[in-house]
């Protein structure tokens, strides 16, 4: 299963006992990018979360429905001057996170966590299942989702990524583009373990991913000369790929987004 994709597709219920709250989709409790349908995916969110709300009055629970304000649709991913740039400064944003470190990106707060966590034991435990519950009915209702249980619903959203990762690797252009992209990478000195598609888009973060668990906790300026190293790789990467990027990121956004939307968030 692919790490990123889940990022970008998210979990969208509570998972248990126990577990924090977390947004029905990116449009109800947390902010997101949104794209041509952005109005309509956060109407949708609004209908939702209403549904959620009665669901669980009908229970014998409070329940306070929470909207967040889409942001601005994001720059064309494949924007390579944009994309330069960003390397030239961050690399694949490995040890750029070490170096740069910056607080958490704030999130507007749940205005139902504080409810939950006053509850203990058995009362907390059937505030979430109902929870639970009324979520997967209001996505069924609102969404037009056929699923059963929050079990269910992840696992139609883990092969929805797989499909998306499929149609990514087995397709014509991008496998075509990507035979010279290996190869330069290899010219260049850079590991290569796979030409699938999917597999060298992501091979410059998880090279360096390896680096940084392989040394541990370092400090910004242990960790500068191993960003100037990554710097340094992601440029080339970034040169070696560039036809292969402009195709591969609009396609991946392209698909991803109409996941997003299917499932209930916002596009990005």
């Amino acid at each position: 299963m692919r790490v990123l994709m889940y990022g970008l597709l998210g979990m969208a219920v509570l998972t248990g006992c126990g577990a924090a709250t977390s947004a029905a989709a990116d449009g109800t409790g947390g902010s997101s990018n949104s794209g041509s349908s952005g109005g309509a995916t956060v109407d949708k969110a609004r209908e939702r979360e209403t549904v959620v709300a009665t669901c669980m009055k009908q229970r014998g629970f409070d329940y306070t429905p929470s909207v967040s304000r889409p942001k601005k649709p994001a720059a064309n991913p494949a924007d390579y001057a944009v994309m330069k740039a960003d390397r030239a400064k961050n690399g694949f944003g490995v040890f750029s996170a070490v170096v740069y470190s910056q607080p958490p990106q704030s999130q507007a707060p749940d205005p139902n966590q504080a409810a939950i966590e006053s509850l203990s034991g058995a009362k907390r435990d059937a505030y979430l299942k109902a929870l639970n519950e009324c979520r997967v009915s209001a996505l069924r209702q609102v969404n037009g989702l056929k699923v059963t249980s929050v079990e269910d619903y992840q696992d139609q959203m883990s092969t929805e990524i797989e499909n998306i990762d499929k149609v990514l690797d087995g397709d014509p252009k991008l496998l075509q583009l990507a035979a010279p992209f290996a190869e330069c990478l290899k010219s260049k000195g850079e590991r290569v373990t796979s030409t699938k598609p999917l597999a060298l888009s992501v091979r410059g973060i998880e090279v360096w991913m390896k680096q940084s668990e392989q040394l541990g906790k370092i400090s910004a300026a242990e960790a500068r000369p191993y960003l100037a190293k990554e710097i340094k790789s992601a440029l080339t990467d970034l040169e070696c790929g560039k036809d292969f990027y402009a195709a591969f990121l609009p396609q991946q956004q392209r698909l991803t987004n109409e996941a997003r939307v299917k499932y209930g968030f916002q596009e990005r």
